[in-house]
Order: structure tokens, then sequence, then C-alpha cells
């Protein structure tokens, strides 16, 4: 008489960007577009400079919104608050700068410590005529705002070893294949969308007798996932999971 081991080989995923909508959710934030300069106090430009604000994503996120300097010390940052606040890190001091509504800002660093500044400000006001106008502002699920390099695989919450026990404890040999000494791989492609959701899992490599419908089954219990991250954003992604159906003699 023999009876049934479940041996399951759980190779490395692989992942694939792709673009794939869902479905938004929308709010109304009063946000600016911004662009500016960075210069030394002699006039210089300081090279390898990134600038970051704490963003109105905060909300959705709790991220920044990062923007690199170029060569001539100009930056761009789009959809932040109005009177947010700039950090700028050179290697060796970090400084804030309050941004106070501007649209166009020329940021002067005093990277000097022998040099003293006159920071004396001048505020002229006026009454406003127009109401400021409300803006739209659109986020998907995991929406990131985050450093324009970053790139994460897509990953299970708990970490790998937890999804294929939750593969391990659900899955079943099918009867029909153990009267029929079925035994082989079961290959599962599945794909990650921008949300984190298991969706579309089908079989790349089959051997029936219900144990392909079993892989398919189980790999669909899977719960959200972390999405696949590229250049600070969200991504479709796919992945693959073997699994062996294997029959061993009883000793």
């Amino acid at each position: 008489m023999k009876k049934t081991i479940l041996l399951i080989t759980l190779i490395c995923f692989f992942f694939k960007a792709n673009a794939q909508d869902i479905s938004p959710k929308k709010f109304f934030l009063d946000t600016i577009h911004v662009k500016g300069r960075i210069l030394n106090i002699d006039g210089s430009v300081i090279p390898n400079l990134y600038i970051k604000t704490t963003s109105q994503d905060t909300i959705v996120q709790n991220d920044v919104i990062y923007a690199k300097v170029d060569s001539l010390g100009y930056f761009a940052i789009n959809g932040i608050k109005l009177n947010d606040v700039f950090t700028i890190n050179t290697g060796a001091d970090e400084f804030k700068i309050v941004n106070e509504g501007s649209r166009f800002i020329t940021i002067t660093l005093n990277t000097f410590k022998n040099k003293n500044v006159d920071t004396t400000k001048l505020t002229i006001t006026a009454k406003r005529l127009k109401k400021r106008k409300e803006v739209k502002y659109i986020v998907t699920d995991y929406l990131v705002c985050a450093f324009p390099g970053l790139n994460k695989p897509a990953s299970y919450p708990s970490g790998k070893k937890a999804f294929y026990d939750l593969i391990y404890k659900h899955l079943t040999y099918p009867d029909q294949a153990i009267k029929k000494n079925i035994e082989g791989k079961v290959i599962v492609k599945f794909s990650i969308n921008k949300g984190g959701n298991l969706i579309n899992p089908r079989i790349l490599n089959g051997i029936g007798y219900g144990c392909d419908a079993e892989a398919i089954r189980v790999v669909s219990l899977s719960p959200r996932w972390y999405p696949q991250i590229a250049n600070g954003k969200p991504v479709l992604s796919d992945g693959i999971v073997e699994i062996l159906f294997k029959l061993e003699d009883k000793m």
C-alpha cells in the first residue's frame, strides 16, 4: 500500500513590470507645483543635491516627494503643500527651508561655517480677491510618491516562507491522481497587480488528474501582497511557483 507525500518545491519568484489600472480614490487638496534653484551663498552650484518635502500624500502613504537638482541647480516638485518645508542635505549639513506659497523659489545655502548671512525678511500683504481654487487629487491604493529610483520586488506580507506554508497547509493530493499513480511537477504562474491582489493564476506545466486544478485553487487562496515598486510607483508583476506531487511507497 502506498502513502501520499506532498513534497512542495517552491522556486524563487521572477517579476516582470507591467502597467495595470485599478479603481482610483478621489479627494480634494490645496496643492501647488514648484520650480526653483539652489545655489551656494557665493553663487556657485552645489553638485549632487536632492531636495525633499513632506507631501500631501502623507494622508495616504506617510511618504515624501524627492527631486534631483540638475547641473545648473534647478529642480521641480509637483503637488505639494502651499507652505511646505523643503529639506536639503549637502552631505555635511541639512537645511530646512519654508516655501511660504511660492511657485518659483531661489534657495541660497550657506555652506561656509565662517560666513554670516543677513536673513532680514520684508513682508507685504493684500486682501485676496478670489477664493483659492480647490485642487482635485486622485490617488490609488498603494500610491508611492517616493525616491524616483526606488525599486522593490513584490513581496508576501509575512515573507515567502509564510506563502509556502499557506500552500502546504491547504494542498491536498487528488484521489484521482493517487488511484492512477500520477506524479509530477505542476508549475503555476500568477500576477500581482498594483493593488497587491494575486490574479490570473494559470498552468505553465500540468500533469492533470486534478493536480492542476488543486494547484490553482491553493495559490488563489493567497491574501493581498505588497506590489512591486518600479521607479517609486506600484506596477504589475508576475510570479511562479512549482508544486511537486510525489507518491512514496510505504516502508
